[in-house]
């Protein structure tokens, strides 16, 4: 029997996810400068690609979240791996605004229904207590999967000409597919573990939530979601380097040195801060990796008014503190969001937090640019540490809230 063989549906699904973000890795840096690279698309034509998939991949997670568009998990899955397959099979093709309009509209649908269907899934197939365990696993994998990818990609850059870069585009198309046929193999055993739970009592039957009730339930982590993406995972993405290279004078390869330290901190300490966390509630975990970010930004900061190696001391700080975040992120929230709602809405409220996550991507880096303008980069660093001060505090405030929500435990 091969190896892939006697792994678990979940296992499958984690290591085909990896190889799609490992193909995905491969286009992530290329994607705009291919584009505008085209005659008849240029910059203009990015700016309208982006914008299309952002636009798309709003539009499908609010469909979802309001009961317009009700699909079973496997086939919205699927569905969203296929325009994936679509959209990024196109971008070869592309040589005006409405080629790019298209790909970018199938990409950002496809990921859209793919990253609302895939959490339910997951959780379908593990356990309570594995649960934490194993969306800490999946995401140290692509995180490692990604970054890879992309080394790949400029390694192979070096040494081939700029027409490999189409190429990869076709490889991202197919790396998919195996995600594809993973997916359908991993429903099967979500159909029979949710009968086994229907014949012993524990399935979770009943109409559909109204939205305003789905909403009450999912907000707290909706608006966490939001608050994360905007002051914290887009702000690493885009300010930091932007900060980096202009007001604090590092170099380019700085940039990719504060990745590669955040992706090794990610794949070494994941398992280990996962253990530390077990037992402790999901909102401590989310508290202790908004402030770690904090005391990055804070450390950066205050490194910022010191000559270039007490500078670059700071970012690589702050990168690892950001990973360390990271990691109590990633083991903490979808079991969080998963605890808030029922089973059978898990996908609505996934949804919601998807679009809070798409706001948040979208709208990240202008905050981050709006302070850069002030030419000062402890005023970008102070400024983005004191609203994850107040994220940490309304976290707690969160948590509070529900603990005292919760019912007594019965008397022995």
């Amino acid at each position: 029997m091969s190896l892939l063989g006697r792994f678990r549906p979940v296992d499958r699904l984690i290591v085909t996810h990896g190889l799609s973000s490992f193909c995905l890795g491969l286009v992530f840096p290329y994607t705009a400068i291919h584009l505008a690279a085209q005659p008849g698309v240029g910059t203009g034509g990015v700016a309208l690609f982006y914008g299309a998939a952002g636009v798309a991949n709003l539009a499908v997670a609010l469909l979802l979240t309001g009961g317009v568009l009700r699909l079973p998990r496997v086939t919205l899955g699927v569905l969203g791996t296929l325009l994936w397959f679509v959209g990024y099979l196109t971008m070869p093709f592309v040589s005006s605004h409405a080629l790019a309009l298209v790909a970018g509209v199938a990409i950002g649908c496809g990921q859209g229904g793919f990253l609302a269907a895939i959490v339910p899934l997951v959780n379908s197939l593990v356990t309570a207590e594995e649960r934490r365990k194993v969306f800490a696993r999946r995401y140290a994998v692509l995180n490692a999967t990604l970054a890879a990818g992309s080394l790949v990609a400029g390694a192979l850059t070096l040494v081939l000409p700029r027409g490999v870069i189409p190429y990869f585009f076709v490889a991202n198309a197919v790396g998919i597919l195996p995600l594809t046929l993973a997916m359908l193999i991993a429903g099967r055993h979500a159909r029979a573990a949710d009968e086994e739970k229907e014949k012993a009592g524990g399935g979770e039957d009943g109409p559909p939530l109204p939205m305003a009730a789905l909403v009450r339930l999912a907000m707290p982590a909706a608006a966490v979601q939001l608050a994360v993406f905007l002051f914290g995972f887009s702000q690493f993405e885009a300010t930091a380097p932007l900060v980096s290279e202009r007001l604090m004078q590092m170099g380019l390869f700085v940039v990719s040195i504060l990745l590669a330290v955040n992706v090794v901190v990610i794949v070494s300490t994941q398992r280990l801060v996962t253990r530390l966390l077990e037992g402790r509630p999901e909102t401590d975990g989310l508290r202790i990796a908004v402030g770690l970010w904090t005391v990055g930004y804070a450390v950066a900061g205050a490194m910022a008014f010191l000559p270039y190696g007490f500078r670059l001391t700071g970012l690589l700080v702050y990168a690892v503190l950001f990973a360390l975040g990271e990691c109590a992120y990633s083991c903490s929230f979808h079991p969080w969001l998963i605890s808030l709602v029922p089973d059978r809405e898990l996908t609505r409220a996934n949804a919601l937090a998807n679009s809070m996550m798409g706001v948040g991507n979208f709208a990240g880096p202008s905050i981050g640019v709006a302070l850069a303008v002030t030419g000062s980069a402890p005023v970008v660093w102070f400024g983005l540490g004191l609203c994850c001060t107040l994220i940490t505090v309304a976290v707690g405030l969160l948590a509070r809230r529900q603990a005292a929500k919760a019912p007594a435990p019965a008397a022995a």
